[in-house]
C-alpha cells in the first residue's frame, strides 16, 4: 500500500464518525469543508531551506523573522507566489535561548517595544499579521503585550499565537483589542523525524474534522518539508481545505467562531515550552 493510500486509511481510522463527508455535518463553519492553515515559521535565515519551503504546493503562510539576510528576498519570492507573508516575531524565552535581531524582551522599555516591533514589520515586505518566535516569557508580560496589541490594531493586521507557554496573555489581549486572531493547535516538528511528524500529522487531521479547523506550525527542515510535499495533494482527497491564515479568520467572522482558553493539562516540549494541548472551538 502505498503511503497516500496508508494515510488515508489512518485518517478513517481516526475520524470519529468514520467519514470526513458525515463528520462535517456538525461543523461551525458555514464552507462545507473543514479547514487547514499551515504556517512554516523561521523563514529568513537560510535561503536555500527558505526556497524549499516557499515552493510547497497549495495556500500556505510563512513567517519570516526581521533582519536576518534572505528575509526581504524571500519574502517578496512568496508574495510573488500567492503565499501568504506575515512577521516571525522573536519574543523572550524562559530558557535563554538565542532570539536573533528585531528581539523583544523585558528589558525594553515599552516605548522601545513599540519602536522594535515596528522596526521588524517594516522590515517584511506584504506583511500582513504576525505570531511570536518563542516568547514563553515575553507572552505572559502583560504590558509588553499591550504595545504589541496597540501596534498591530495601528496597522490593522491579524495575530497568531504560537502558544508557546500555558499563562500566555497574547490572544486574549487580542481578544480584548478586537484583533483578528488564531491560537496554534499543533507543532508539526518539535522533533524533526518524520514518524513524528506523520503522527502530529494525522491530530492535525483529526482536529479539522472535529473542530472544523486546525492551525499547524512547522519549520523548514528538510523533513517537513519533504514529508508536506507529499500530504498536502492529498488534503482535498480527504474533504479538507487548506487555507491561508487571513481566509481562516474570514471564516471564523462569518461564523462568528471563537475561541475558548486553552486547556493545557499535559507538559509542554523541554525546548521553549511547546504545548502540546490544544484549545477548543466554541460558538459565541
Amino acid at each position: 500500500m502505498g503511503f497516500v493510500n496508508k494515510l488515508l486509511v489512518l485518517f478513517l481510522l481516526i475520524s470519529p464518525i468514520g467519514l470526513v463527508s458525515s463528520a462535517v455535518a456538525n461543523q461551525v463553519f458555514i464552507n462545507e469543508d473543514p479547514v487547514m492553515v499551515i504556517i512554516i515559521d523561521d523563514i529568513g535565515d537560510n535561503k536555500e531551506k527558505g526556497l524549499a519551503a516557499i515552493k510547497l504546493p497549495g495556500v500556505i503562510t510563512y513567517a519570516f523573522l526581521p533582519h536576518t539576510p534572505y528575509s526581504f528576498e524571500l519574502a517578496q519570492t512568496a508574495y510573488g507566489l500567492g503565499k501568504e507573508v506575515i512577521l516571525h516575531a522573536p519574543m523572550e524565552n524562559k530558557a535563554g535561548l538565542r532570539l536573533g535581531p528585531g528581539a523583544l524582551t523585558q528589558q525594553h522599555s515599552l516605548q522601545q517595544v513599540n519602536q522594535i516591533l515596528n522596526e521588524d514589520l517594516d522590515s517584511i515586505p506584504h506583511v500582513v499579521g504576525m505570531n511570536n518566535h518563542m516568547g514563553s516569557l515575553l507572552t505572559e508580560d502583560r504590558q509588553r503585550m499591550d504595545i504589541v496589541m496597540s501596534v498591530i490594531r495601528e496597522r490593522n493586521m491579524f495575530f497568531i499565537d504560537s502558544l508557546t507557554t500555558p499563562n500566555t496573555v497574547a490572544w486574549k489581549l487580542a481578544h480584548e483589542y478586537k484583533i483578528p486572531y488564531l491560537i496554534r493547535d499543533v507543532f508539526l516538528d518539535n522533533q524533526p523525524h518524520r514518524a513524528y511528524i506523520h503522527n502530529q500529522f494525522k491530530q492535525a487531521l483529526s482536529l479539522a474534522v472535529t473542530q472544523g479547523h486546525a492551525v499547524v506550525i512547522g519549520h523548514p527542515y528538510p523533513e517537513t518539508i519533504a514529508y508536506l510535499s507529499e500530504v498536502i495533494p492529498i488534503l482535498a482527497e480527504l474533504n479538507i481545505k487548506l487555507v491561508s491564515a487571513s481566509e481562516l479568520l474570514s471564516l471564523r467572522s462569518q461564523t462568528r467562531l471563537m475561541i475558548s482558553p486553552p486547556k493545557v493539562d499535559q507538559p509542554c516540549d523541554s525546548k521553549e515550552g511547546h504545548c502540546v494541548s490544544m484549545p477548543v472551538a466554541i460558538k459565541h
